[in-house]
């Protein structure tokens, strides 16, 4: 894996699924100043339809078109898997229901004082990689208090 920091602003992105999950990538992508097209019959009520473009149907091939980087965010895994299949060479998916195929993966940033910090685990724990960066915020923190 390459880690990169990407410039997204007013670049479109296609997120399929509506879910949590899904929702937690929104949020990362909206702050970004992405512009975001959501594909899914249904959404999870913590996504402001205001910073979006929600298509609220299921997913068409059609859907990646567009898109320079795309999020399989499906509660089906062989949906995801074919959102992949689906994606030209050129585009980058992010299946988040199997890191064996997915073209790259979220880290755990902690924003604090002019400082980004991304943390992996490689796909391996996400969940760790969560707990490391509170870990380190609070530690931060303490520092500065000293």
């Amino acid at each position: 894996m390459y880690p990169v920091i990407l410039n997204l602003k007013n670049k479109p992105v296609v997120v399929i699924g509506g879910g949590k999950v899904a929702a937690r990538k929104i949020k990362g992508l909206v702050r970004s100043e992405a512009r975001v097209t959501v594909v899914s019959p249904s959404l999870d009520p913590s996504i402001d339809l205001a910073t979006i473009n929600w298509v609220p149907r299921t997913y068409q091939p059609t859907d990646l078109l567009e898109a320079c980087l795309i999020f399989a965010c499906v509660d089906d895994n062989e949906i995801n898997e074919q959102i992949q299949l689906d994606a030209s060479p050129t585009q980058w998916v992010n299946v988040v229901s199997n890191k064996e195929v997915a073209d790259f993966y979220n880290m755990a940033v902690l924003d604090y004082d002019g400082l980004s910090i991304g943390i992996s685990t490689n796909g391996v724990s996400p969940s760790r990689a969560k707990q490391t960066r509170k870990q380190l915020e609070i530690w931060l923190k303490e520092q500065n208090e000293v």
